[in-house]
């Protein structure tokens, strides 16, 4: 049995409905958001054992695990053209990512997420194949996070927190980086280099990886990044609401003591630093 989608935001349902939702002329092609998601990951999916990985993306976006670029979801798999994707861009959904949530015993579930990027990477490069622009180099990919603020919350750890945030938001950034490198490395496998991209290992040579992953890294003929960390606010808003990036959860602001605007911008910048090491672009954030 399909698990269906949840929506728990009704401004979630009015943005799938006004940008994201297919109609042909009067006709509702798209009658369920499960309908979305079947429709992108269709269109992405078609290579080879396409259904497999059909089934995966689609799973991934109804848990809100995942959500695919805005382009993919407005014109992928109707009868509107792709617009040719420079940057094909994916979000994880990090506060999906929180097990037990708001308790004593919550945690956050690294490896499912670490597979989660790894995913994302598939997407992104089948999405390079499908609809891409003819980019000179790798692929540039756009691997990116929401959620942030409210994984942090659900971790019963304060935003404001100097050490304790910072120290979840790295080992966050650590995790979408390595899963994200090991769908790279099966990519280049699969599918061999793209172009004459340079590869990742300049990027990536101050990261301590495992030795087998560094030599995937460093053989990387495909890809010329992997993530970036910047607001996505319709998909924030289409993933019920999800704080936007690393920003701070604002619908949760009258439970952080002493959120003035200073202090808010003090905790993001010093969660930018810690996350920025693992990252292939600079952390973007609201201005």
């Amino acid at each position: 049995m399909t698990r269906l989608t949840r929506f728990t935001d009704p401004h979630a349902v009015d943005l799938w409905d006004r940008r994201f939702r297919w109609r042909s002329g009067e006709r509702l092609r798209d009658r369920t958001i499960d309908a979305t998601w079947q429709r992108v990951a269709a269109a992405v999916g078609g290579s080879d054992d396409g259904g497999y990985w059909r089934s995966r993306y689609a799973a991934a976006f109804g848990a809100w695990q995942l959500l695919p670029d805005p382009r993919l979801l407005r014109r992928a798999g109707t009868e509107r053209a792709v617009p040719a994707l420079r940057a094909p861009r994916a979000a994880l959904n990090a506060g999906a990512f929180v097990i037990e949530p708001g308790g004593a015993r919550a945690r956050f579930d690294f490896e499912r997420f670490a597979a989660t990027a790894a995913l994302a990477v598939r997407l992104l490069d089948d999405a390079a194949e499908a609809f891409g622009a003819e980019v000179a180099g790798g692929l540039r990919l756009e691997v990116g996070l929401i959620g942030v603020a409210d994984a942090l919350a659900l971790l019963r750890v304060d935003y404001l927190d100097d050490d304790a945030a910072a120290a979840q938001a790295q080992a966050m950034a650590r995790s979408l980086a390595l899963g994200c490198a090991q769908g790279a490395g099966r990519l280049v496998r699969e599918r061999g280099a793209r172009g004459e991209a340079a590869g990742l290992s300049e990027r990536w040579r101050s990261r301590e990886l495992p030795a087998a992953l560094a030599d995937a890294v460093a053989g990387n003929r495909r890809h010329a990044r992997l993530t970036r960390v910047r607001p996505q606010p319709s998909l924030a808003r289409l993933a019920n609401g999800a704080s936007d990036g690393i920003e701070p959860a604002y619908a949760r602001l009258r439970d952080l003591h002493g959120a003035t605007p200073q202090a808010l911008r003090a905790a993001r910048g010093r969660i930018a630093a810690a996350m920025q090491p693992w990252l292939d672009a600079p952390v973007g954030v609201r201005p």
